[in-house]
Parts: structure tokens; sequence; C-alpha cells
């Protein structure tokens, strides 16, 4: 007598059943994948911001601190020196690479810094006294800058929204700036920056 082999196998059901759990898990780890790529796409993007701007922040660092009182003939014909408003500065200072004196130029350079639609640049000129055809170089350094603010630190310790200032015993520079950006996705981040050679004494603190 022979016997019939039971054959084995899914019925529709547990077929049904188990694609159903499986698109479940599928989608589980579909989102799971989603949000750690966002997450990682939100940190580079952080990271890259952060590095913008602490580059930001080295450039303004290293015009401001070499800062000199070297007055310019401008494209107008005024001799100007350190101009500064409360959204622009403008200045001499030191600095501009010519590595062995071989470039026939000075190292010293005429520098702008302003918003410009949301955008924080640089503005430079090629020689010291300008001409009406003197037109500056232009680099953007941050983005996303909602407002940009300078004060200047006279002799009495007190911040100014322009200088020179209207007093005419003041220095010809400030003993400091006062550099504030506020930031559309993290605030108002400020800074204040010493001008060598005219530093604060230990005892004094600015007054606002």
């Amino acid at each position: 007598m022979f016997m019939r082999a039971k054959l084995l196998g899914f019925t529709l059901i547990e077929i049904i059943i188990s694609l159903f759990i499986f698109s479940i898990v599928s989608i589980i780890v579909t989102s799971a994948l989603h949000n750690i790529l966002n997450m990682q796409s939100a940190a580079e993007k952080k990271a890259t911001r952060l590095a913008q701007l602490q580059i930001t922040l080295l450039v303004m660092s290293r015009d401001i601190e070499q800062v000199l009182n070297r007055p310019i003939t401008n494209a107008s014909g005024q001799i100007e020196g350190f101009v500064g408003t409360a959204n622009t500065m403008t200045f001499t200072h030191a600095g501009l690479a010519n590595p062995f004196g071989q470039l026939p130029r000075s190292t010293l350079q005429r520098t702008r810094y302003e918003l410009n639609n949301g955008i924080l640049e640089r503005l430079t000129w090629p020689m010291l006294d300008q001409t009406n055809g003197t037109k500056p170089n232009v680099k953007s350094l941050l983005n996303a800058v909602k407002e940009l603010h300078f004060e200047y630190l006279d002799n009495k310790k007190h911040f100014q929204s322009v200088w020179p200032p209207p007093d005419p015993q003041q220095a010809m520079l400030p003993l400091a700036v006062r550099v504030s950006l506020t930031l559309d996705d993290w605030g108002k981040i400020s800074q204040l920056y010493i001008i060598p050679g005219r530093s604060l004494e230990k005892t004094d603190q600015p007054s606002n």
C-alpha cells in the first residue's frame, strides 16, 4: 500500500499576513533611515555654518587688530581715515601679504565691511589712494545675516555709534570696536576687538 506524501506549503492568508508584516517592517526601517539621513544632513549644515562664522570672525579680527592711522584720498578727492557708522566700517590696516617685497605695492590695505541684501561683505581696494575709476574687490563672507552693527569705544570708555565722534579731543582711532551680527538661525553674536596701542586700562570697564 502506497501512502501519498502530504505536501506542505503556505496558504494564501499566510502569504498575505507575511507581506503585511514585511511592509510594516520596511516602512519602519525606511522611516528610521530617512530620519538618520536628515539628522546627518542637518549636522553637516550646522558644521558648515559654524565654519563660515569662525572664518568670518577670524578675518575681521585680523583686519581690525591691525588697524593703522593711515588716512587716504578717496574717489571724491577727500582725505579720510578711520570712518565708522552704525552699519559700515572703513579703515586702513596692515597685514596685506607681499612676500619678500616682490610685488609693487604696499602691505597696507583699505577695507570696508558692510551688509548687502543679507550678506556680510568685505570690500578691499587695490590701492590706498583712489580715483573715480578705482573699483573695490567684493568678497562675500557670511549669508543669512539680518543685522550688522558697529560700536566704537572712545577715550572715555563710552561706545559711540559713529567714528570719528563729535568730540575733537578724541584720538584718530577708537580704543576698540564691538561688532554685532544678528543671524537668521543663531540670533545675535557680539565680538569686541581691541585696537593695538589703544588698549584698555585693566581697571577700566567699557560703558554702554
